[in-house]
């Protein structure tokens, strides 16, 4: 009598469980593809080279700086006592390390910029992930590259929906 309930109670359960997987609704996104094809992502590597331009042309500069003053202790090393040249070639180590303090602390800029906006647009893109999922009634909506998805039909990836979404928004706020 025991096993009967129980096997009863088991395919009512398995029973309630597949209606339950047959309506769940499930989607796709993939953030990194969203991330470099929204509008907002476009501006901010267009941000993100004329930083980095400007940065390599004032790198450039001290480079040529440096090798101009390089030039002159080589050309005057005969013509100098030993404390000029010492003060000159002081001056000059002084200079590359700068330089190359300069150059780091530039990197880290450009780094943390860029963080910044990977940051703001991604933060967007996830509140238009789930205005999406509410609006179009979705149960979940995985990362595609994060949680591990190894495939999918394609059916169900709204990527290209999110851009389209997190567009609209972002052109509305630049107005």
């Amino acid at each position: 009598m025991k096993r009967k309930v129980g096997v009863l109670f088991l395919a009512i359960f398995f029973v309630l469980i597949g209606s339950a997987y047959a309506e769940l609704k499930v989607a796709v996104v993939n953030m990194q593809k969203a991330l470099d094809e929204c509008d907002a992502g476009k501006a901010a590597v267009e941000e993100m080279k004329k930083l980095y331009s400007a940065k390599q042309k004032e790198i450039s500069e001290k480079q040529n700086e440096l090798k101009k003053m390089q030039e002159e202790i080589n050309n005057q090393s005969a013509l100098l006592s030993e404390d000029a040249k010492q003060a000159k070639l002081d001056e000059y180590q002084q200079k590359l390390k700068d330089l190359k303090r300069y150059v780091a602390d530039s990197n880290e800029e450009l780094k943390k910029k860029e963080q910044e906006f990977i940051s703001k647009i991604a933060t967007d893109l996830k509140a238009v992930v789930e205005k999406l999922g509410k609006e179009l009634k979705y149960d979940i909506i995985l990362e595609a590259r994060e949680s591990g998805v190894l495939y999918n039909s394609g059916k169900v990836d709204i990527t290209s929906l999110v851009i389209e979404r997190y567009n609209k928004e972002w052109h509305a706020r630049k107005k």
